[in-house]
């Protein structure tokens, strides 16, 4: 079920539920997702313009980041505050941020459309992957802009189109393909809500952003067999598995199906490595 057929608070707490299940393979997944991940976080930090000392918000953080990142930047006299609806999710967040020795990061667990800061409360703001799962993005992109200092920048990231982002084509159009379902519409909240320049744009102009720039970025992401991919694809994306949950009766090809198209990626020792375009965009408060 998509976003157009329920209302948006059910659709969050769906989500919720997802990736609270989600969170045990972020957990086991994590260095090979921060291995990929690392260069949009640091871009995103670089595009907020995060500064020592500055109060930063992280919306949709997951198991935190760019919070981490950004908290580094920020350093001992700054804060960052790492928001997610998401409780399993922010339990590893918080281990992660103990086991660097970051104390300057505040956990709180609240959906985006939840937030209730004053304004003027943050010098920046990220998001790396979230707002683009949020069924009411424009709106929430406004409320974010409320609560920045004038000229403060609010920085996002999306996957780019499906032909160059196979990390998450490949499981998804597998996945539709076996299960006879049709693309969801474009816009659609998820990993592929904005994979254009001018989409991902559209969400911070619709927000009230001005001088809005996007760039793409290229990440890689490594795998040692095409089924550790498929088990990564089945233990972290969240909306995937929920997808594939609703009919157990072809599960099994499906997820047969994501090793087997993973396999076409695999070099002559078998290992998986998969380029993707990200892209990433900064508006103003």
């Amino acid at each position: 079920m998509n976003a157009a057929q329920m209302d948006p608070a059910e659709f969050r707490e769906k989500q919720k539920a997802d990736w609270n299940i989600a969170a045990k393979g972020w957990r086991k997944w994590s260095d090979t997702i921060d291995a990929g991940a690392h260069v949009v976080s640091e871009r995103l930090v670089e595009l907020a313009e995060v500064k020592p000392g500055n109060t930063v918000l992280d919306v949709a953080c997951g198991y935190g980041e760019p919070s981490l990142t950004a908290a580094q930047v920020a350093g001992p006299d700054g804060k960052v505050v790492a928001t997610d609806q998401a409780g399993e999710m922010l339990a590893y967040g918080r281990e992660r941020a103990a086991a660097r020795g970051l104390d300057n990061v505040e956990f709180v667990e609240a959906g985006a459309a939840a937030l209730d800061y004053g304004e003027g409360t943050f010098d920046a703001a990220v998001s790396r992957w979230g707002i683009i799962f949020e069924p009411e993005p424009e709106q929430i992109a406004g409320q974010i802009r409320g609560f920045l200092k004038p000229g403060a920048k609010f920085a996002i990231s999306s996957w780019g189109a499906p032909d160059t982002a196979p990390m998450i084509a490949v499981p998804m159009q597998t996945a539709l393909g076996i299960l006879e379902l049709p693309p969801p519409p474009p816009g659609s909240p998820g990993p592929l809500a904005r994979p254009t320049p001018e989409a991902i744009s559209a969400l911070l102009e619709g927000g009230g952003l001005s001088d809005v720039k996007a760039e793409d970025l290229t990440t890689s992401f490594s795998w040692d067999s095409p089924e550790d991919f498929m088990v990564y694809c089945r233990e972290i994306i969240a909306p995937l598995t929920a997808l594939v949950a609703q009919y157990p009766d072809k599960a099994d090809a499906v997820w047969d199906g994501i090793a087997k198209a993973a396999g076409e990626y695999a070099d002559g020792d078998g290992r998986v490595t998969l380029e993707n375009q990200v892209l990433v965009a900064v508006g103003t408060a």
